[in-house]
């Protein structure tokens, strides 16, 4: 046989015709083939199944148990084979059936209505999850996701497209009340430090800092987005270190933080990442969208406020 399976379509379409007759010829004439093709086709398949189909001692033949259980199935194979055939002749391979993108929350936040925009103009259907930024590599390696948006670069992988999107300093944020010392270690000292979650890779990214500064602030506040996190600071619990586009997302004139620099070369990158060859131009569409958005307001907005973050910001 030519299938691992042990039948080809062609072969359950030869069984199914040959069971419904009862009779080679007959199955042979609705076919278009010779009587004794059907018969070595018939033979070949109760070789690989290991198992008689039909029963050869009666006229006209009859299926045996264990044909009616194939017979079954290949009535439902044939059907399903079908329908594909169909639906491949009348489908519209301009829009992509269904994509999954899972991104950060600031990105869904900053870029969110241009980037939904594309997805609908391009796809039949679409999803978009946010959060969870330390599970983006295994939802895209195992195709629960088509397109990644994260800090996440999926570096160790070659089999993968990347798209760079944003490259950004990590700042300090501080309350605007307070009127201390401005380099991170004596800030420290003067005031809780509230961490993100170090289930988030931007926690991770920042306890990695820490650690190599080093500094070992207390681990007393855990939370576990950008909102929470800079609302904690704008309310003067403490102070934290994140970055322009999480204090955007957050929204920077509604939160009352002053950013302050780090003193130390500290930067995240945004990457769209895809499989390669999978969804045409579309991850190229995304990302020159995500660019374009960014340029128009985030950097217009940080500029505002934060001038002296503009040439740290590489869109």
């Amino acid at each position: 046989m030519s299938s691992s399976f042990g039948f080809d379509l062609r072969t359950l379409e030869v069984f199914v015709q040959i069971a419904k007759t009862g009779n080679l010829t007959a199955a042979a004439r609705r076919l278009g083939m010779s009587q004794s093709s059907l018969s070595q086709i018939l033979t070949n398949l109760e070789a690989e199944m290991r198992v008689e189909l039909m029963d050869r001692s009666v006229r006209p033949m009859e299926v045996t148990t264990a044909g009616r259980y194939l017979l079954d199935r290949a009535q439902s194979l044939l059907h399903e084979a079908r329908l594909t055939s169909l639906k491949m002749r009348k489908a519209d391979y301009k829009l992509l059936r269904h994509v999954k993108i899972a991104l950060v929350d600031s990105i869904i936040t900053a870029v969110g209505k241009p980037l939904i925009d594309v997805l609908r103009q391009r796809t039949q259907d679409w999803s978009a999850i946010t959060g969870q930024s330390h599970l983006h590599a295994h939802l895209l390696l195992s195709r629960q996701a088509d397109i990644v948006i994260s800090d996440d670069p999926l570096a160790e992988h070659s089999d993968l497209d990347r798209h760079r999107i944003l490259r950004e300093p990590f700042v300090l944020a501080v309350p605007n009340d307070y009127r201390g010392p401005k380099s991170l270690d004596e800030i420290l000292e003067r005031l809780d430090f509230i961490r993100y979650s170090t289930g988030s890779l931007i926690g991770q990214d920042i306890e990695r800092f820490l650690r190599r500064v080093p500094l070992e602030p207390p681990l007393r506040l855990q939370l576990d987005n950008s909102f929470a996190v800079v609302s904690a600071v704008a309310s003067s619990i403490g102070c934290t270190i994140t970055t322009p586009l999480c204090l955007f997302q957050s929204g920077i004139r509604q939160h009352q933080v002053t950013l302050l620099p780090l003193g130390h070369a500290f930067f995240r990158e945004i990457t769209l990442t895809t499989r390669k060859g999978e969804l045409g131009d579309l991850p190229g569409m995304i990302a020159r969208d995500c660019r374009r958005i960014l340029q128009e307001s985030f950097l217009a907005e940080i500029g505002a406020e934060y001038d002296w973050l503009l040439p740290q910001i590489e869109v």
